[in-house]
């Protein structure tokens, strides 16, 4: 087995129950660095130095599905710039800006100018990674009862949608909606303002509004924030009618890894959650999983180690299923946010390189830890053998509550932990383990920037575009079709 662990953070990889499980005796992470991937390491590096220096990766041979673009998530939190106007910096500037301007909405400075009172309910609309992100942001550090905690410390409260369901929306503005229209600000995130989804629930909002005659004069602004890119159709439509604050985002960010960018901010600031140990925990992974040079401190790269196992597991057996199981309430979220990450970017068709067919995948599920275990853990120890799972959890807790006369909540967890790992070893099922010291800000931002570099990796090891998603495009086709075939009937 082999176990890193960081220092100065408390992070603990261990992957002593997954090559024991799935390779021969003599194959070990060692040997696998230095016989089988020697070449796939050095493309992997070329790839991510490419993407931090803001070369055009988003691209693929086939014209139709290609981009053509930088990404860039990583550069957001770049301690040392390497593109004009993006580092960590640059995102702590923006964080300060955004920061102060909430906090003005939060204490009241900021009314609404056509009621002249606070805002009481700010609600998210966005898709994807827009609404994920941010969500799984509120729940990790205030928990599911984060409106409860809100209304608490005098806060907004705060409510996410998502998809375009009139009964959802019925139940917060409807007869017996539990919002009031007038006290509401909507959040809307759209890099173009086109996606359908959002520009839907905005249009629905705000013809409740002016069908209501809340909005005066047609006034729609005072209800509505935007998170957009300059000069798009949706900031042109924010701008012509006086939204109360745009803010921007960049084209190259893309939505499955936008949580660094305004998307997360706004949301973060609303809930008064420290950003800035955020971004600081992500750029402090980017750098831990920049270690590509010897097989020395490639052992140290948690994101290579991962997708080298994940990569070599299923060329041997030919299995792409990934647990996740998060043992804290707090990770209730993260699941949901991984299976965009790793599904949207690693489910492609063809090669980017020579536009082969050769179909890839990652299918992830999963959920917080021993509550799943009584919906999958069946069949993942005695069932058919097509997993590899995942443990992510917290050294520390924040509290713990004694449950019994000799064990408190805290070791009870632990028990579980430990004990279905033991389990799965017993019954020859490959796992890995990951451990933060505790839940906060910095250490969720290590969290999410480690997958998204393992995800990097294994695109590179596969050669393909882990940036675009035609499939969802020709989804939002075939939609936009259908509604204007709809129109045509009535």
């Amino acid at each position: 087995g082999y176990i890193f662990h960081d220092k100065e953070t408390n992070f603990t990889f261990n992957i002593s129950g997954f090559l024991s499980q799935t390779a021969s005796p003599t194959t070990t992470i060692q040997t696998l660095l230095k016989e089988n991937y020697v070449h796939a390491v050095k493309v992997a590096a070329q790839k991510i130095k490419e993407i931090e220096n803001g070369q055009i990766v988003n691209k693929t041979v086939i014209a139709s599905e290609s981009e053509n673009r930088s990404v860039d998530h990583y550069n957001l939190r770049l301690a040392s710039s390497t593109v004009a106007g993006k580092s960590l910096d640059d995102s702590l500037k923006l964080w300060n800006d955004i920061n102060e301007k909430v906090g003005k909405i939060i204490s009241g400075q900021l009314k609404n100018e056509q009621t002249g009172k606070a805002y009481k309910n700010v609600i998210f609309n966005g898709i994807g990674g827009s609404y994920l992100g941010p969500l799984l942001l509120c729940v990790a550090m205030k928990g599911i009862y984060f409106n409860d905690l809100q209304e608490k410390e005098g806060l907004p409260k705060l409510y996410f949608v998502s998809n375009t369901d009139s009964d959802s929306f019925d139940q917060l503005f409807g007869e017996k909606g539990v919002l009031e229209l007038s006290e509401s600000l909507l959040v809307n995130m759209s890099k173009s303002g086109g996606t359908a989804e959002t520009k839907g629930n905005m249009n629905t909002f705000n013809r409740l509004l002016l069908d209501r005659g809340i909005a005066q004069n047609g006034n729609i602004g005072s209800y509505n924030i935007a998170i957009t890119t300059k000069n798009s159709n949706f900031d042109k439509f924010a701008q012509k009618n006086h939204f109360l604050h745009t803010f921007y985002m960049n084209e190259e960010t893309g939505g499955r890894t936008s949580v660094g960018s305004a998307i997360g901010m706004v949301p973060a600031a609303f809930a008064k959650l420290d950003f800035a140990g955020f971004l600081r925990g992500q750029s402090y992974m980017d750098e831990m999983t920049r270690r590509f040079d010897t097989v020395e401190n490639q052992l140290k790269n948690p994101a290579l180690v991962t997708a080298i196992l994940m990569d070599h597991y299923q060329k041997r057996h030919g299995r792409k299923n990934l647990i996740v199981l998060g043992y804290s309430d707090s990770l209730r979220e993260f699941a949901h946010y991984l299976q965009q990450l790793y599904m949207e970017s690693l489910g492609k068709q063809f090669s980017e390189n020579s536009g082969v067919e050769s179909p890839e995948g990652q299918t992830v599920f999963g959920g917080v830890g021993t509550g799943e275990q009584h919906a999958f853990m069946q069949q993942v120890q005695k069932g058919i053998n097509d997993c590899i799972v995942k443990f992510v959890y917290y050294l520390k807790r924040n509290s713990d509550y004694s449950g019994t006369s000799y064990l408190s909540m805290g070791r009870q967890m632990l028990g579980f932990i430990k004990g279905t790992e033991n389990a799965l070893y017993k019954n020859g099922k490959p796992f890995l383990s990951c451990t933060y010291e505790q839940c906060d800000m910095f250490n969720i931002g290590m969290m999410i920037a480690l997958e998204e570099r393992i995800v990097s990796i294994l695109a590179a090891f596969r050669a393909i575009n882990a940036y675009d998603q035609p499939g969802v495009q020709d989804g939002k086709i075939s939609a936009n079709d259908m509604n204007k075939f709809s129109d045509v009937i009535e």
